[in-house]
This record gives structure tokens, sequence and C-alpha cells, in this order.
């Protein structure tokens, strides 16, 4: 049988009736988090926070696993899914912008192992799979596309929290065209030489290499010649 955090909460226990929530724990856990780093968080500070003691804590938690585990479901629920327009590539861009978003806002996020999940991010992978239905995908093909379109969205944030800067990445387009007289690189050569340029005249911001990936990632999850738009 399954053993989620919220399938086990849902066991009866014995003892008196529990004073907070799973949904109580997740926001006190977020706050912390939110405010002073991923290092504050542990059994001592979020009991102290509810009033209560780490002992008592451990009525609802196993650990600190099963908090990283409230913290990704609560923040999940901030997800706003406008209705699915049928059309693969607009809706899966709009869930993975409001994801990226979300990572921003909590860039503890790219901390948290996948091995659980809540309610609220059921609710995002099911709409992400609605997304992708319209390209009647069998369920092995559907689910990895979910998983290739996550752990980009997931990657790419994480890079954007450290800083870097898609135009930048490998030291960047100039200082890659710089560097070819140090060498015999003749595939780079022909790519900058058929512009014309010595280097790409329009610098690749953050906004268009996220949008490239969905892209591409597409193009091998829903090839252009499968269908992309409900026909029903």
């Amino acid at each position: 049988m399954p053993t989620s955090l919220w399938l086990r909460s849902d066991e009866p226990k014995r003892g008196p009736r529990p004073a907070h929530t799973l949904g109580d724990i997740a926001a006190v856990c977020v706050d912390l988090v939110d405010r002073e780093g991923m290092r504050a968080l542990s059994m001592r500070r979020v009991a102290e926070a509810l009033g209560t003691s780490a002992a008592s804590l451990y009525r609802y938690v196993s650990g600190k696993d099963d908090l990283l585990t409230l913290m990704a479901d609560h923040v999940a629920g901030e997800y706003e899914f406008a209705p699915l327009t049928g059309d693969v590539r607009t809706d899966v861009l709009a869930a993975a912008e409001q994801s990226r978003a979300l990572h921003r806002r909590h860039p503890w996020l790219r901390e948290v192992p996948a091995t659980d999940m809540g309610p609220n991010t059921v609710a995002y992978l099911d709409h992400l799979v609605g997304a992708l239905a319209p390209a009647k995908l069998d369920t092995t093909s559907t689910m990895m596309g979910v998983a290739l379109l996550s752990g980009w969205v997931t990657n790419f944030a994480a890079q954007e929290s450290a800083g870097d800067v898609a135009s930048e990445s490998g030291g960047g387009a100039e200082y890659i065209a710089a560097m070819l007289g140090y060498g015999d690189y003749p595939h780079l050569s022909a790519l900058f030489a058929s512009t014309g340029e010595s280097s790409p005249t329009a610098p690749l911001d953050n906004d268009t290499a996220f949008t490239a990936g969905i892209d591409a990632m597409l193009f091998g999850i829903a090839p252009p010649h499968a269908p992309t738009h409900d026909r029903r």
C-alpha cells in the first residue's frame, strides 16, 4: 500500500485530537525557509513556531524529509491554472512559466527531492497531463514528457537562482567566437560563418532560452506530425 504522508495522516491515531493540520505545519516551514534559508529548517524550529514541542511534532511527521514534502506541496498550491486551450505548446508553456515563477519565489525548491506528492502537486501533474492530452501519447510517453518538462524547469530555475545568464553560458557567444583562433574548430567556425557575423547579433536572454528549451522538448515529446489540437 502507498505510504504517502497524506494517506498516513488519515490513519486513526490514539491520544488527544491533533492541534495542528499538515497545512499549518507546511505554512510555518515555508515561512521559515523563505526568510532564513534551508539551513534554518529543523524539527525544533518548526515546533517552536507552532508553539509545541519537537516530540509532539512527531505525531504528524516522521522527520525532516516529511517537512520538505509538505513544503513543496504547500507552495504548489500557488498555481492558478487557466482553462486548457487544446493547443499543446500554449498550455504546456503556460504551466511551465508558472512553475518557473514558483521556483523563483522559492529557490529552495531545487533542494527538495521529488519523492512524495501531495494534493497540490498531483493537481499540477494532472494539469500538465491534460496539456499534453491532445497529442494522444500513450501513458509512458506522457509521463516521461511530464518528467522531462518538469526537470527542465527545475534545472533552469536553479541556474537563474544562482545568477546564471543564458547569454553567458559557457563563457558566452563572444567568448567562443574569440576562441576560434586558438584551435581547429570546424563546426563552430562554420556556424558563425553562416551568419556572416563573428557572433550572434541578438544576445540570448533567459526568457528566450527557457521557451526554446520547452519547444525543443516538445519536439521530442510530441513531434510536429503528432496531433497538437483536440479535434473532438
